[in-house]
């Protein structure tokens, strides 16, 4: 049996990011600062100016097509 299906359920989406420093949260779309520059991307909470996330495109999956 699931240990998660008897638990409280949690009021929070599965996109709600955290900040390390303040505890800012909220989802990506909904008040954090994202800086694009070139194939960067960074992520910056709004409330204390702290880098949550920091990565290149090239750092992203690359999607596997079947032949």
């Amino acid at each position: 049996m699931n240990a998660d299906a008897n638990g409280p359920q949690s009021s929070r989406g599965k996109s709600v990011l955290f900040c390390a420093e303040c505890r800012f949260e909220s989802a990506l779309s909904d008040g954090w600062l994202v800086v694009s520059d070139g194939d960067e991307r960074t992520v910056v909470c709004p409330e204390c100016g702290h880098v949550a996330d920091h990565r290149s495109e090239r750092s992203a999956p690359t999607p596997q097509h079947a032949d």
